[in-house]
């Protein structure tokens, strides 16, 4: 089952990186013509691997924004200040490769319903929530939200080729272990 899960997020990465890569032939505005060369050095794995994450981090923030409002507990707020932290640098990280990859303004993952990526319904839902309903949802969200950016990090280890993307990976791997065990 995890075979096939993994196999299905890489596919994932690779059809969102194929739809990123036709926006530069449709003509798109929204594009990037004036990137420099070293956004050919991302390939269509790359891309997507930006845009995914940047998308699941970006709709994990206001989440976040509810724990110190909800909790009743010092270990998830704590928990909630790290995550934070981890998902605000990873981040500016991703824009940055995204600037210079030269993808488009628009990400076309944002909003998208996949596995660990925190929904507006859930944020919803969690800020109706107070004290130990929060803190046991927020966690159940925080493990999925972790989950998935495990298995798209090694994905992009095994698959990325660009250096930074992979790089960052790594770095995402190591943080989402360490966010991981603090998830009860």
């Amino acid at each position: 089952m995890r075979i096939f899960l993994g196999l299905g997020i890489m596919g994932m990465v690779f059809v969102g990186g194929c739809a990123t890569g036709l926006h530069g032939h449709s003509g798109n505005p929204s594009v990037n013509t004036s990137a420099p060369a070293a956004a050919s050095s991302f390939t269509t794995t790359d891309r997507a691997w930006i845009e995914i994450n940047t998308a699941m981090d970006e709709q994990l923030v206001p989440m976040l924004d509810l724990v110190d409002s909800h909790t009743g507990t010092a270990a998830v707020r704590d928990l909630g200040k790290k995550a934070d932290a981890s998902a605000k640098s990873e981040l500016l990280d991703l824009r940055r490769l995204h600037d210079q990859a030269g993808l488009p303004a628009e990400n076309p993952h944002k909003g998208m319903e996949m596995p660990g990526m925190v929904s507006s319904n859930q944020i919803a839902h969690a800020g109706a929530l107070r004290e130990a309903d929060f803190d046991n949802y927020f966690k159940k969200c925080l493990r999925d939200h972790l989950d998935q950016k495990e298995r798209l990090a090694l994905g992009e280890k095994s698959a990325g080729k660009e250096s930074q993307t992979v790089s960052l990976a790594s770095r995402v791997l190591q943080e989402q272990n360490q966010l991981s065990a603090l998830v009860e």
